[in-house]
């Protein structure tokens, strides 16, 4: 069968535009505009000149599915690793405290030489302990996180054959933008080639809440470590990403609306490719840290999403949309330029400072919009539930002198 197409013209761009400006009772340009990100571009253009995928189209696109375990309490800890591991994790990312730790408490039950172990130490007293401890044959399944930002010796994490996860996600979790976020840990990152192999590296961020943002801003993050090892005349090997997921915009008094918001994150990140996801529950920082429930729910999510979401068919399946790759471009071009603005400042207090100043900016920006409700959260500042749960927040962590952003905690402020 043939069709006759001679009768349909091409669609006049302009036209279009205004038709669209007057059934959407639009005022001005049709733009595309984030205040707190800095990015502004015109979202109706059809011309696409660039393309920010870094995987190969064969490539699978699953995830690891971490669980997050503070370690207060040995014994406590290693049954809730032991629980999340039978319920299908097979990443533990674990948060020492200052405290002694029995490792052989911890990891008692666990085969640690078959899973991913991600450790992240309060206090760098610690880390001898657990080198001193670990087989030689799991070393290799270890990553340490490591803050950017904090003056930390790396030495005895290289001589032990650990690897180093770079860690974004205090930084969104404060408040800070993506430009705030990408720009420091690659700055860091930087710093580290020529002293450990380029696959001995991987980053952690925080995942918001901003749909194609924060896809584009994992496509972002993957093009631009790329372009600084090929700048460095290093070999590119498959760049691995934790894509964690926090309490920004969580509800502990309406939390069944939190699932949705988790899973809308999630899919965002594994769209832009992520290597492995940490879905918090939302009740870690709350009276009730221990609540299964929740813990078990941000677990579940993975599986759901793997077994009934197609996620795992395709990957970066936003590849070649105008508004993903535009986006991406966008954030890789003010990255880029603050991250060179860092390499030539060099001095890791004033790039602090500057950090600080940028972040008050934002996280007003960010917290204006929610109390005039232009950014709406139902069951915290829209469509409150009648019937709320009593729960409250508890024990925040602080990061360079700022609370995490918890915009319902805000409230009963």
């Amino acid at each position: 069968m043939k069709f006759n197409l001679d009768n349909f013209n091409a669609p006049d761009l302009e036209a279009w535009r205004s038709k669209i400006k007057a059934e959407t009772k639009a005022i001005g340009n049709l733009s595309f505009k984030n205040e707190v990100e800095g990015i502004e571009f015109d979202h109706t253009q059809k011309t696409l000149d660039y393309d920010f995928g870094t995987q190969q189209d064969s490539e699978p696109n699953d995830w690891g599915i971490t669980a997050y375990i503070p370690v207060l309490d040995e014994k406590i800890a290693n049954l809730f690793a032991l629980k999340c591991l039978s319920q299908g994790a097979n990443v533990l990312y674990l948060n020492i405290s200052a405290k002694p730790t029995d490792w052989n408490t911890v990891f008692k039950g666990i085969h640690i030489e078959y899973i991913h172990i991600i450790i992240a130490f309060e206090q760098e007293s610690e880390l001898q302990t657990f080198i001193d401890f670990i087989p030689k044959s799991a070393k290799e399944h270890i990553s340490i996180s490591i803050d950017p930002l904090r003056t930390y010796d790396i030495k005895p994490v290289l001589e032990a054959g650990f690897k180093l996860m770079v860690n974004g996600f205090h930084l969104e979790q404060i408040g800070a933008n993506s430009i705030d976020q990408l720009s420091t840990i690659l700055y860091f990152a930087e710093s580290l080639i020529g002293k450990t192999e380029p696959n001995n590296i991987s980053f952690e961020i925080g995942i918001g809440s901003n749909f194609f943002l924060e896809l584009a801003k994992v496509r972002a993050l993957k093009w631009l470590w790329r372009h600084i090892l090929l700048k460095n005349n290093k070999a590119i090997p498959k760049t691995s990403i934790l894509g964690r997921m926090g309490w920004t915009n969580k509800s502990l008094k309406d939390p069944d609306t939190n699932i949705l918001r988790q899973t809308t994150e999630s899919i965002s990140s594994i769209s832009g490719g992520v290597s492995a996801i940490l879905i918090h529950s939302s009740h870690t920082y709350s009276l009730e840290p221990n609540n299964w429930f929740y813990k078990r729910l941000a677990l579940n999510i993975s599986h759901i999403l793997k077994e009934e979401s197609y996620l795992t068919k395709v990957n970066d399946p936003m590849r070649g949309a105008y508004l993903s790759e535009k986006m991406t471009f966008v954030l890789i071009q003010n990255c880029w330029s603050q991250f060179r603005k860092f390499i030539e400042i060099e001095d890791k207090e004033v790039i602090i400072n500057q950090l600080k100043e940028s972040i008050e900016k934002t996280r007003a920006l960010k917290s204006e919009a929610f109390e005039k409700a232009e950014h709406e959260l139902i069951g915290i500042n829209l469509f409150k539930n009648a019937k709320e749960q009593k729960n409250k927040w508890s024990n925040v962590p602080n990061y360079l002198g700022f609370d995490y952003l918890i915009f319902e905690k805000g409230q009963d402020a």
